[in-house]
């Protein structure tokens, strides 16, 4: 054992798991996430404001800007196709080999855009790489989120698999903060010619920290007992992905549902309302970014508190409840905001909308979804149905909202937002967890009709 790693727990062969390894996989559950998050709010802000003048200088402003921010999108069209192989690859040799190379994955890409020559150095090398680098990025968050829920649900115990399981979702929340965060505190320090010549890279840099500790903790972790016990009774999936496809279908399209669901509500609250706070509200760029770091920290803070509450009523009503609250607080929210749009109802209404509805959603989330699958191939159904869902959720709110700001009511929008709620909802009624799991209040020991 050497000293870069931490004292292994010990391990039980039965299949069980130790309170030693399931504190450990929480902390390795959320570290991962929170350095996929931190990325991901990371690498948007600075294409928005950094990448056209760095490594895009030779296009025409409104070119470099559209490339830009292009290359963030690049990172969304790989992640279903990333989820399904990395996926497959979890069911089949194992969660914590998966979760390492996650890790690995998008930590790198992070350091070495930090790292990047600009345009001015290695001319269209410099844009290339950069691509290269999201698409690497984009390929480890694929599977990022759907492993560390596995591990964090398969080593909890029982009657705490919604609370830590929930953690992933928490890292992410905290994540977003920290990314954006650091963006912004290095540009208020230095001068702007300073910022847009070397300061931005530290951010990228300190994600360095992040991936270190992230590694230390996932090194020493044992395989998760579920996959164990599979691995030890030779039930492993050489096809997971076929078989999830074939013979649960119905989880699959549950989860994606879901994800549009989830992702489509917050997404409509984190990065719609921005543009919709600037251009309809007349809040300037500080006013949006303090409302926008309120939302997340509301969410970070509310989603161990479902995921702890599902374990006592059941995850399936704490989701649905979610979903109900967001179509509800749609017509709210927009009332609010169009008879006094200030900067103080600006950020309520994006706390309570991604604080407390999605929040609910994504606090049991994590729990539910692995126990919607087969533990044979429920990676697979995880980077599948999850991915997919996700990518079509981010589409669906910036094609179908904008547009509709620039009507003379908000009632449109107020129903995109209800409509994509309720979509989840539906997908949540009709979900079926597996038959043979015994975790689920709600579904050993006191069924909840449908």
């Amino acid at each position: 054992m050497t000293e870069s790693q931490p004292p292994a727990a010990p391990t039980r062969t039965d299949g069980a798991k130790t309170p030693a390894e399931s504190r450990r996989a929480s902390r390795a559950a959320f570290i991962g996430t929170l350095l996929e998050y931190y990325d991901f709010s990371l690498y948007a802000a600075a294409a928005s404001v950094v990448f056209a003048s760095v490594f895009f200088s030779g296009s025409s402003p409104f070119l470099g800007t559209l490339q830009a921010v292009g290359t963030f999108a690049v990172g969304f069209l790989v992640r279903p196709i990333g989820g399904v192989i990395l996926g497959s690859l979890g069911d089949r040799i194992g969660r914590k080999r998966i979760l390492v190379l996650t890790l690995v994955l998008m930590g790198a890409a992070t350091l070495l855009v930090g790292l990047l020559p600009s345009y001015e150095q290695i001319g269209w090398l410099a844009p290339a790489l950069l691509v290269f680098l999201r698409i690497l990025q984009g390929i480890g968050a694929s599977a990022e989120y759907g492993g560390a829920t596995l591990v964090a649900v398969e080593f909890a115990p029982e009657r705490k698999r919604g609370l830590l399981g929930s953690l992933p979702g928490m890292g992410s929340a905290l994540g977003g903060v920290l990314g954006s965060s650091a963006l912004l505190a290095v540009s208020a320090v230095l001068s702007k010619e300073a910022f847009l010549d070397w300061g931005w890279r530290i951010p990228f840099l300190l994600s360095g920290i992040i991936l270190a500790y992230g590694l230390w903790l996932r090194r020493s972790l044992p395989e998760t007992p579920e996959f164990r016990r599979i691995e030890g009774a030779a039930q492993t999936s050489k096809t997971p992905v076929r078989d999830v496809i074939r013979q649960q279908p119905r989880a699959l399209i549950t989860v994606m549902v879901m994800a549009i669901g989830m992702t489509g509500i917050g997404y409509f609250y984190l990065v719609f309302m921005g543009t919709f706070g600037r251009n309809q509200l007349g809040l300037d760029q500080t006013q949006v970014l303090v409302g926008l770091i309120a939302a997340q920290l509301a969410n970070a803070a509310l989603i161990p508190v479902f995921g702890g509450l599902s374990d006592r009523l059941g995850r399936r009503p704490v989701i649905m409840f979610g979903f109900v609250y967001s179509a509800l607080f749609a017509w709210l929210a927009f009332y609010l905001l169009s008879n006094h749009s200030t900067p103080t109802v600006f950020c309520l209404v994006l706390a309570f909308g991604n604080g407390v509805g999605v929040a609910a959603i994504f606090g049991p989330m994590g729990a539910y979804v692995t126990e919607l699958f087969d533990t044979k191939h429920a990676y697979s159904g995880l980077g599948l149905g999850r991915e997919t869902g996700n990518a079509l959720g981010a589409a669906i709110v910036p094609v179908v909202a904008v547009p509709l700001a620039f009507h003379d009511t908000t009632i449109w929008l107020s129903m995109l937002l209800c409509g994509i709620a309720l979509l989840g909802l539906v997908a949540a009624a009709f979900s079926r967890v597996r038959s043979e799991s015994s975790t689920e209040p709600n579904r050993s020991e006191a069924p909840v009709p449908v």
